[in-house]
């Protein structure tokens, strides 16, 4: 009879913080169109050690997924994943202080992808991009001593670049061994093209460190760099 007690208490007790999470969620449910921009939806799970420390703003980890999210007025990703552990937040400005650690995902469909390439470069004439396996296939009619040539299909990797704010288009030379194209084509390609992604004007200051094509999306992961989230939040 005493375990029995005991493993009750003990039940109630891990259980007493979820009134408090779940407040939480509502409020960072609130204020993530701020923060990350408009969405189709989001939804968040917190978990904190205790209900005083998830009512002082102490939460242990932090869950969200958005779908539809609108990153920047170019680009909107079917769905962005960001996982927070040791999140401070004032809860009388409900406002973010800081955060330990945080990771980040985004799922990114062809066809918002090949929309804003076009919409960077529209003097790339018949400018497209598709998601072909693991690589990222352009197809552009590039321009040679100021003259149009004929439309080729290059396949390539995008790369991390500006320090994880970025990322470029590079032509991988291997897989032009059947219809061979000249190296100052491919140089016009990469020039003009580049960057293909953009995000150094996002409110959020994440990092990207992969990048990879995956069944027809394009699929990002990287961190949010905790002194940035501290300096990026006083600004807010």
């Amino acid at each position: 009879m005493r375990y029995a007690l005991l493993a009750i208490l003990a039940l109630s007790l891990v259980g007493c913080a979820r009134p408090g999470e779940k407040e939480a969620e509502k409020a960072i449910v609130k204020l993530l169109p701020e923060y990350l921009g408009p969405a189709k939806r989001y939804r968040t799970q917190v978990k904190g050690k205790s209900l005083g420390a998830v009512m002082r703003g102490r939460l242990r980890e932090v869950h969200i997924i958005g779908e539809e999210v609108q990153l920047t007025n170019e680009l909107t990703v079917r769905e962005l994943t960001i996982d927070a552990e040791e999140v401070a937040a004032d809860m009388k400005t409900r406002s973010l202080k800081g955060v330990g650690k945080a990771t980040f995902s985004a799922r990114i469909d062809e066809r918002p992808l090949d929309s804003m390439a076009r919409k960077r470069r529209p003097k790339l004439l018949d400018l497209k991009l598709a998601l072909r396996g693991k690589y990222v296939q352009v197809t552009v009619r590039p321009e040679l001593f100021g003259y149009p040539t004929i439309p080729i299909t290059v396949d390539g990797t995008l790369a991390v670049r500006g320090g994880g704010k970025s990322l470029d288009f590079e032509p991988d030379k291997g897989r032009l061994t059947i219809v061979p194209i000249p190296e100052p084509i491919l140089d016009f390609v990469a020039e003009r093209l580049n960057p293909v992604v953009d995000l150094s004007a996002l409110t959020v200051p994440i990092r990207i460190e992969k990048a990879e094509a995956q069944g027809g999306r394009l699929v990002l992961s990287g961190t949010i760099p905790p002194d940035e989230i501290s300096r990026w939040s006083a600004r807010k």
